[in-house]
């Protein structure tokens, strides 16, 4: 999933990274999400690691990619990922 952050109202158009707080909720299947900048490869690193049945978050500093964007990645199961904005950083 690729969430538009800079110019939403979430963070200024100049944003180059943002604060978030990132939770998982629906857990399916043992995995884990991954929160990075949008047009990168997926990186070999988690944000969050995922039980079935669990209810988990995490703070997590991110950089911008393509757009304003970032991508979180839920690589082998599924859930629903919740992502607020806390703060942003500009260049």
């Amino acid at each position: 999933m690729t969430l538009s952050i800079a110019g939403s109202g979430a963070a200024p158009g100049d944003a180059t990274a943002v604060l978030l707080n990132v939770a998982a909720t629906n857990v399916a299947a043992h995995s884990y999400l991954t929160v990075y900048p949008a047009g990168e490869p997926l990186p070999g690193t988690s944000n969050l690691n995922l039980v079935p049945g669990q209810t988990i978050s995490n703070l997590v500093i991110c950089r911008l990619g393509a757009g304003g964007a970032l991508t979180i990645a839920n690589p082998i199961g599924a859930s629903d990922a919740i992502a607020d904005v806390l703060g942003y950083f500009t260049a």
